[in-house]
């Protein structure tokens, strides 16, 4: 067999509960309102059908009875930027278990066809995971969340902000910083890290600036900014989802998304001191059993003691699953700006990082950025969320229904999946998945059961997910194939019904 590394990221989240309405591939729902109910932010990104690095970003309202009525879109298609106003309108059809699919029928710039969005809510209908499912050949998956229009002005917005903004390609750029918003839309105090993988760390706790457009966020919560550090200006379009949190597309250069937060301030000295903290990351590198370029990932925990010292436990594809755990990790924090740093003995040579930076939002969370020097830094960035229940996890805390995506940050990974994890019983699991993929036809509503969870630690939350035999689909000679057959998944609980995931697959070629 031909091994390929098809990194998976699959972030699973609380979903419980019954909607209302038809199938996600089915009609249009005319009953009773339902969990998609409002104005939604969404920010998608990923690669067209050429491999050129492709972002999405924008705003839709919906009526709850199966219609999009108003908002906004951008895309950065290579380049291409394509936009449209308020007078978007669309469709979506929404089934018992908070899956659809929303269609926007008016003509965006140079995209063609209608675009078109399968995604899983929670229940709740705050929030939830989308990939696009069209005819634009769009390898993209995102997020998107329930806005808050009262926060759709500057003076809404002024405050302490932290930043993760990805640039996805083989030469992946990333920067995390933070900065402060005043009330007319201008920064100060800002500074940022950025890492540009297999080149090394291009610069470190440097000033930058942000400047919102002084007309502030529309209606759909669209505004603009630009930003300015030693390495130039960048434009952006941003969709404003509440006052502590602004989704961001580039729109002057390749596309590079992101989400700039709230911070808690003021920290105290050891408030990045945490029992546990789970943290996913993605990079790109080279292995010998991959192609030159490929997806690497990693998956852990992070424990800090004393704002001083730090235990890491954590399992990274480079090529392959592998555990590792470092008990004498170095760590430094600034509690006046949330900033810190992250040394860990032997951490490259074990697939993660020498040293990283982080920026905390709150205690326990936040991004983090490797920070690696030399050619081998793999710019793995992501962010990291405090766990609950640390030293007694177990299956039981897993025993709801779970919304899921997954991320790939190169051209041969990005094989977006959305989907719904479901308890089954009796320790097993039911999948249902939409995805996408480079040559073969998309996937919808496909279902897997008979999934386990088993080897959970009480401390860490490691466990692994293990799919049943799954018969594989033909591939395309040269192309990557969706397929679980076989596969284990390392995964770390955060809490209730919420873990990260990371595993290697195989193609059966």
């Amino acid at each position: 067999m031909k091994r390929i590394l098809v990194f998976a990221l699959i972030v699973f989240g609380w979903v419980s509960g019954c909607g209302t309405g038809n199938n996600g591939g089915g009609g249009q729902v005319t009953g009773p309102p339902n969990a998609l109910d409002g104005q939604y932010a969404f920010v998608l990104s990923g690669y067209d059908s050429t491999g050129a690095p492709t972002g999405v970003a924008g705003s839709v309202t919906a009526d709850g009875r199966g219609h999009i009525t108003s908002g906004s879109v951008d895309v950065n298609d290579g380049l291409v930027i394509s936009s449209s106003s308020s007078a978007l309108s669309g469709s979506y059809t929404l089934d018992g278990n908070f899956r659809g699919i929303f269609t926007l029928t008016n003509t965006i710039g140079s995209v063609t066809h209608p675009l078109a969005f399968a995604f899983t809510l929670r229940s709740d209908g705050a929030s939830g995971t989308l990939i696009g499912l069209d005819a634009n050949g769009f390898f993209i998956q995102g997020t998107m969340q329930r806005q808050d229009p009262a926060a759709f002005s500057l003076s809404k917005l002024a405050g302490e902000f932290a930043f993760e903004l990805d640039q996805n390609s083989t030469d992946r750029f990333v920067g995390i910083g933070r900065f402060t918003l005043r009330l007319n839309g201008m920064s100060t105090n800002g500074f940022a890290d950025f890492s540009k993988a297999l080149t090394g760390v291009t610069r470190t706790d440097e000033p930058i600036s942000f400047t919102l457009a002084a007309a502030g966020p529309s209606a759909s919560g669209r505004g603009t900014f630009s930003s300015s550090d030693s390495g130039g200006t960048a434009s952006f379009v941003y969709y404003v989802v509440s006052s502590g949190t602004i989704l961001a597309l580039r729109t002057d250069g390749t596309a590079m998304t992101g989400v700039i937060s709230k911070q808690n301030l003021p920290f105290s000295a050891t408030t990045v001191d945490t029992a546990g903290a789970v943290f996913h990351l993605l990079g790109v590198g080279t292995t010998t059993n991959s192609p030159p370029i490929a997806n690497i990932g990693a998956v852990g925990q992070l424990q800090v003691t004393n704002s001083t010292s730090a235990v890491l436990h954590w399992d990274t594809i480079d090529p392959f699953p592998v555990p590792a755990t470092d008990s004498n990790s170095t760590v430094t924090f600034d509690p006046t700006t949330g900033r810190g740093t992250i040394t860990v003995a032997s951490g490259f040579s074990n697939g993660l990082f020498d040293t990283a930076v982080f920026y905390l939002l709150d205690s326990g969370k936040g991004f983090i950025l490797d920070t690696t020097a030399g050619p081998g830094n793999r710019a793995l960035a992501g962010s990291f969320l405090p766990q609950t229940g640390v030293g007694s996890f177990a299956l039981s805390i897993l025993s709801n229904n779970m919304i899921l995506r997954r991320e790939g940050v190169t051209p041969n990974g990005a094989l977006p999946v959305d989907g719904l994890l479901s308890f089954a019983g009796n320790n097993t699991f039911t999948l249902t998945i939409d995805g996408t993929a480079p040559g073969h036809p998309d996937i919808v509503n496909q279902t897997t059961s008979g999934l386990r969870i088993s080897s959970i630690d009480a401390n860490t939350g490691r466990g692994i997910l293990t799919f049943p035999p799954i018969p594989a689909p033909p591939c395309n000679p040269g192309l990557p194939c969706i397929t679980l057959e076989g596969v284990e998944h390392v995964i770390y609980i955060i809490g209730t019904n919420q873990f990260v995931s990371i595993y290697d697959a195989v193609d059966p070629q």
